[in-house]
């Protein structure tokens, strides 16, 4: 039976009538970078401890990091700087499984280490945790903002989602959440070249032009997700700023996908949005064990720290695990 996600809690706490009341935390973690967003919700959560998690992919110097506490890693694998984020707050006491209150801002994070970081919560038994994300007001370079620069190192599953291949069936197939970086775009396709493609894009979108933005970043990568026509048939559509509805769209097609071919080996690519993102991952989380199915990202070498300008609206994520 599909997991429900309509139960779940997505609670608007920034927007037109300002900032709306939230509960006062015991930990709040953040990713920093040059965005004024995240700087604006780091400010005005209430959280007994709060902390910046420095990701040296965003390329920032000494002089422009935040003060504060601060995570830092020089290993940038997903698992090994999570596992070492969230074990030395337990070693500290800064968390504990059953009581801490847990808030994330997820919009600085990056897609793997979002991804990675709540598995592994939900793998330590941790109940519920809120994440936020927020909206920028538009992408300072509209469609041609970059996202990801320098090389791309390599496509690979994400820690912890790589499935079991004994479940498999023998047809590939990839959910692709489209975004905007059509570098990362062509990069998985072209490395996926003989899976069956579906695009996931953000309808409704963050803004109101940001659909047909994102429509234009995948018309280049056309080629490589073997649809240059802009096929119907291979494209559905979940909310930008939902999670769990695109959760639930993820669970519709693949559904659809295995009623007509049962034999089939299940790969997500989230590209999208970090609130899409995290719908992946709880969709893989709930979901994905028993289909074997896995996640596989490009990796690249670096992140552009600053893509939106200001803050448009910001969203609560009730995430529980139970």
């Amino acid at each position: 039976m599909a997991h429900d996600y309509g139960l779940y809690l997505r609670q608007e706490i920034f927007g037109g009538r300002g900032w709306q009341a939230t509960d006062t935390y015991d930990l709040f973690l953040s990713a920093f970078n040059l965005g004024e967003r995240t700087v604006e919700v780091y400010e005005h959560i209430q959280a007994t401890e709060k902390i910046w998690l420095i990701h040296k992919e965003y390329g920032l110097s000494s002089e422009e990091l935040p003060s504060g506490q601060k995570f830092e890693s020089s290993i940038p694998d997903e698992a090994i700087y999570c596992k070492d984020l969230i074990d030395s707050l337990l070693a500290n006491g800064k968390l504990d499984v059953a009581r801490t209150r847990l808030c994330i801002d997820i919009t600085g994070i990056l897609r793997p280490h979002l991804m990675f970081i709540t598995l592994y919560l939900q793998r330590l038994g941790v109940r519920v945790v809120d994440m936020l994300y927020s909206e920028p007001k538009h992408y300072a370079l509209k469609e041609k903002t970059p996202f990801s620069t320098g090389s791309i190192i390599e496509v690979r599953p994400v820690r912890g989602f790589e499935g079991a291949s004994s479940v498999r069936g023998g047809e590939d197939f990839l959910v692709i959440g489209m975004g905007y970086d059509d570098r990362l775009l062509a990069a998985v396709a072209e490395n996926k070249d003989k899976a069956e493609k579906h695009q996931v894009f953000g309808l409704p979108s963050l803004r109101a032009d940001m659909y047909q933005e994102s429509v234009l970043r995948s018309r280049r990568a056309a080629d490589e997700l073997g649809d240059p026509n802009f096929s119907e048939t291979h494209r559905s559509f979940a909310p930008a700023n939902d999670p769990f509805g695109t959760a639930s769209v993820l669970g519709e097609i693949i559904e659809q996908r295995l009623a007509r071919h049962r034999s089939t080996s299940i790969m997500l690519c989230p590209l999208g949005t970090k609130a899409q993102a995290l719908g992946f991952a709880l969709y893989h989380i709930f979901e994905g064990p028993p289909l074997g199915a896995r996640i596989v990202f490009p990796f690249s070498e670096g992140y552009s720290p600053k893509t939106g300008t200001d803050l448009a609206r910001a969203w609560l994520y009730r995430v529980e695990f139970v």
